[in-house]
This record gives structure tokens, sequence and C-alpha cells, in this order.
């Protein structure tokens, strides 16, 4: 059963109901802040992240090779963020190529991924160092509840400034 495989603590399960009944209180009442849809992300409300570059030269790659069907279905893929407005038309010299993930418990399902690994090369160290996420998880792991977008935003929710949007 899916308790099995989460390992549910037994306060947990024991109160099942009742906590099925206030999670669903919790979100009618707060509908406005949960998501619709896989697309409904919202947008992050901090500063516009700064990107320094070793390099003004763009980044310019072709895009990789694949069969008409994954064509077909990053085409449709982008075409649904684009009126999501999770993203936006560009006329930027640079270009990183997007492939396709193909998730394991889901079958043929994809997902879009875009390789960045040329533009990061170029990335200036930041004399700050990020944050162990061995740490950030054990700190998260003593939580009941955390919101779903920890997992499910990417990189690409953060605002830029303008100079970093046309790398």
């Amino acid at each position: 059963t899916t308790e099995d495989q989460v390992n549910l603590p037994q306060s947990v399960t024991e109160n099942k109901c009742e906590l099925i009944k206030e999670v669903k209180n919790i979100i009618k009442n707060f509908d406005s802040v949960f998501s619709k849809d896989k697309y409904d992300v919202g947008a992050l409300r901090v500063e516009p992240q700064r990107i320094v570059l070793n390099s003004d030269l763009p980044v310019s790659l072709r895009p990789y090779r694949t069969s008409p069907v994954e064509e077909q279905e990053k085409k449709s893929q982008v075409e649904k963020l684009l009126q999501a407005g999770l993203i936006k038309e560009s006329n930027s010299p640079s270009s990183s190529p997007v492939t396709l993930a193909f998730k394991r418990d889901e079958g043929k399902k994809t997902r879009l991924c875009i390789d960045f690994r040329k533009l990061n090369a170029l990335c200036k160290s930041d004399s700050e160092p990020l944050p162990l996420m061995d740490s950030l998880l054990d700190k998260l792991s003593k939580a009941n509840f955390f919101p779903l977008w920890i997992w499910l935003l990417g990189i690409g929710m953060c605002p830029f400034t303008p100079k970093i949007l046309k790398n």
C-alpha cells in the first residue's frame, strides 16, 4: 500500500481520516494558493537573479538530432509553456539544445530539459557558497507538510536580470 511505501508515522495512520478532512478543509479554504494544473505554478516574488559570466560571447549550440515524434512532442510542450505564460519567445543570439527526459514511473511521458552545461561552464563562481543539500533535507525531514513547489520549481521559474536573459 501507499502507507507502506511512504512509511507514515503511526500517529498519522491512526488519525488518517481526520487528517484527510483537515487537508481537504485547508485546500477548500485556501484554494487560490493551490495550483489548478501543472502549468499553474505562480511566480516567485524575489529580486531578479544576476549571473555573472566569464565571457560576453553568446553560447549558441545547434539543436540535438531527434526523431520526428520527439520533435513534435518538444513543439507541443513548448507551445503549452508559451500558452501558460511560463516562457516567452526570444530572438537572442544564444541558444541551448532542448532534449526530452522520459519519466520512469509513467511510461512514455516526457518532460522538457534544456542543456545549459555550456552556459554553466561560463558562470563565475559565487563567493558565497550554497548550503549543502543534505543539510536542507535534514531540516525538511522534520516537517509534516511542505509545498510541492519546493520539488517542482526549477531555475527557470526565477526572475533574471535583462542582461542574463539575452544569454
